[in-house]
């Protein structure tokens, strides 16, 4: 596979290389697409984290069950200054 790198990360290979790090500029390449790879997992399982949250308030909101912002607002306020105030 022919491969031309930008001269910075060229570099940046060779320093990884002459630092006994890895051996080759492919064991770089590897190294760094399974970092991707586990990456686009992490996103992915937080895409699906975000989509279910999404679809229960979805469900909650055709249900009614609605919060009113600024109640809950003040409630958070007033468990803040609690928590100040307490020796």
């Amino acid at each position: 596979m022919a491969l031309s790198l930008p001269l910075e990360l060229r570099q940046f290979a060779d320093r990884q290389i002459a630092s006994g790090k890895y051996t080759s500029l492919d064991e770089i390449l590897l190294a760094g697409l399974q970092a991707l790879a586990e990456r686009e997992q992490v996103y992915q399982g937080r895409f699906e984290d975000l989509r279910q949250d999404i679809l229960i308030g979805a469900a909650e909101a055709e249900r009614g069950h609605l919060l009113d912002a600024a109640t809950e607002i003040d409630a958070i306020r007033q468990q803040l200054r609690e928590r100040h105030t307490e020796p």
